[in-house]
């Protein structure tokens, strides 16, 4: 078997493994020792600390400081012995039991076993029949020794009690300890008719810094902010820490949210002041919620509605912000209906060029009709297929429909223009993105030059060496790419020189003010589409809605400049686009029958 295999084999085993080989001199002296191979449970159980193929001597600063870690190596590899050590890792934060196995000179095995439960267990029976031991001793010796006694297992109970209600971390009061005292709170708010109110804070950088700066650092500003939280703790305020960076502060005997608020900015400017954003969410009993289930979803929806807005901001909840909730939830559910029940249409808007007039080609539209919304927005069902990756199989679906047009207008209507097709940053990002499309563009037979696909300065943000490899992936089976919405990124310039781009696609937002005297849209656009055709490139003006912007465009002279929007053509079905190629009639009557046909589906 190969030492692939056998790596393979030990990666999937729960037990933490490494696998180290001592350097020596040329005396034949052991002087340091190398990690050679450490499995996945090995790295989980050393967060990742020990990279392969570090020196001891460089990573002893990290390990315990009571065990002279080279004379353990070297007396098991001279003496050929199998070494054990129990000690407490600060590194790992538990008991651990590393066993060293020597297997020749130059390799020895390490196993790491997490001993903590076995160990506290073992340690609390062994503190508890100590105790008892001198308990049952004392009882025989005299009543006041007894009553002492007493006296010390209360004290034990309460340190157990205060385990189980605390963090260790902050000494705040933990999650255990905040459902108990909302179900406190909401029994005595309904016996006296009174109001209490939770806030949510969460330290905005947190992540951030525990990437950048290490947890040590994340911890001591947990440990900061938690003194400040100690710091308003009240008979009629309490203050939890509820996860990592998750606070949650309850305050009672309250006619309005005001005060809690003022607790939250407070808070906020506090940390701000050391650079530090805070963000919360508030909601009452029983005004917004009337359980504690409610409260706490309550006050994570106005949590995300602070950070939607900005982040570094307090919000209470609302009802708006519950109705978007559901509406959400709803708009969720009617997505995957529509998908599984084939609800979505695709529609077509024809691109002309503005030298010949002639048919560059269409850009593949989504359209949703829902039986009770009616026709719905893309502007607001997109971002939501997005956030619930709900977009993967719907611009699968987009795909295959486009690619069935462009095979029937290849076949039926001899078409030799653009068929541009938008692809999502999800969808695009997938591993098998690629396979499905040359899975696809076979399976339809057309011809991958009549194929755009239109993408979206997103799809660049991460991962970008990859992104760019699919690109060139693309470009290769001759499918031509556009960049859409030019002039709204930051980069986009620097885009141009690197990606195998075609097509330019230059945002509506300068189209509009394009015809306005003096107005730096018009120099803008006129600059960009000379560097553009300069590139060899295709540019195509989005929503170009009058004649003077048409007329406008035109004045710049270049041959490769296109023109999409209201003007020359709407979105329409792909019946009118067949009715369209096959000369049966015009744009102008298109627009006029796709005005009827809207109408009527409208109706």
């Amino acid at each position: 078997m190969e030492t692939t295999a056998f790596k393979k084999i030990f990666d999937t085993l729960p037990q933490a493994l490494a696998v180290a080989g001592p350097v020596y001199n040329e005396k034949k002296e052991i002087v340091d020792v190398r990690l050679e191979y450490q499995n996945n449970s090995f790295a989980y159980l050393t967060a990742n600390n020990f990279k392969l193929h570090i020196l001891l001597s460089q990573m002893q600063d990290k390990m315990h400081a009571d065990i002279d870690w080279m004379q353990l190596f070297k007396t098991c590899v001279y003496d050929n012995r199998i070494l054990e050590r129990t000690f407490y890792s600060f590194m790992t934060k538990c008991h651990v039991k590393m066993v060293v196995t020597p297997i020749d000179d130059n390799c020895v095995t390490v196993m790491l076993f997490d001993i903590s439960k076995g160990t506290e267990t073992e340690m609390q029976l062994r503190r508890q029949n100590e105790r008892l031991a001198a308990l049952t001793e004392e009882l025989s010796i005299s009543r006041a020794s007894l009553q002492s006694k007493l006296d010390s297992v209360k004290i034990l109970n309460e340190q157990l009690r205060y385990s189980v209600y605390y963090d260790s971390l902050t000494t705040l009061h933990n999650r255990a300890s905040l459902s108990n005292t909302i179900a406190e709170a909401i029994e005595d708010a309904k016996a006296n008719g009174g109001k209490f109110g939770l806030l949510l804070v969460d330290l905005d950088n947190l992540k951030h810094i525990n990437d950048s700066q290490g947890h040590t650092v994340g911890d001591e500003l947990i440990i900061k902010f938690s003194s400040l939280l100690h710091s308003l703790e009240t008979a009629s305020i309490s203050c939890f820490r509820f996860s990592s960076d998750e606070f949650f502060i309850l305050m009672r005997h309250l006619k309005s949210a005001q005060p809690l608020e003022n607790i939250g900015n407070e808070l906020r400017r506090r940390m701000n002041e050391i650079g530090i954003g805070l963000s919360g969410g508030l909601a009452i009993f029983p005004d917004d919620a009337q359980t504690e289930e409610e409260l706490l979803k309550y006050t994570d929806l106005a949590l995300s509605d602070a950070k939607k807005q900005g982040r570094n901001r307090i919000c209470n909840f609302e009802k708006q912000i519950k109705d978007v909730f559901l509406h959400r939830i709803d708009m969720e559910g009617k997505l995957s209906e529509a998908l599984k029940k084939r609800l979505f249409q695709l529609y077509y808007q024809p691109q002309f060029e503005v030298a010949t007039g002639r048919l560059r080609g269409f850009e593949a539209l989504l359209r949703w009709h829902d039986s009770e919304m009616g026709w719905v927005s893309p502007e607001k069902f997109i971002p939501l297929a997005e956030e619930s990756r709900l977009v993967i199989p719907i611009g699968d679906w987009v795909i295959d429909t486009a690619l069935m047009t462009l095979s029937q207008w290849e076949r039926d209507k001899n078409f030799d223009g653009i068929l541009s097709v938008n692809i999502s940053p999800l969808q695009f990002k997938e591993k098998n993105f690629m396979k499905k499309l040359r899975d696809k563009v076979l399976w339809s037979k057309v011809n991958p030059k009549h194929l755009e696909l239109e993408i979206t300065e997103g799809i660049l943000i991460d991962d970008f060496d990859d992104i760019l490899a699919k690109l060139n992936q693309i470009k290769d089976m001759e499918i031509s790419i556009s960049l859409d919405d030019f002039g709204t990124g930051y980069s986009s310039i620097r885009y141009l020189r690197v990606l195998p781009i075609s097509t330019l696609k230059i945002d509506k937002s300068f189209i509009e003010n394009i015809t306005l005297a003096g107005n730096k849209e018009t120099e803008i656009t006129e600059s960009i589409v000379s560097m553009v055709a300069k590139m060899g490139l295709d540019t195509v003006a989005e929503g170009v809605e009058t004649n003077e912007q048409y007329e406008t465009l035109k004045g710049f002279g270049e041959k490769k400049v296109n023109v999409q929007g209201f003007l020359k053509g709407k979105p329409m079905p792909k019946y009118l686009c067949d009715k369209i190629l096959s000369g049966e009639m015009n744009v102008i009557q298109s627009l006029e029958n796709d005005l009827k046909v809207e109408t009527q589906e409208n109706a």
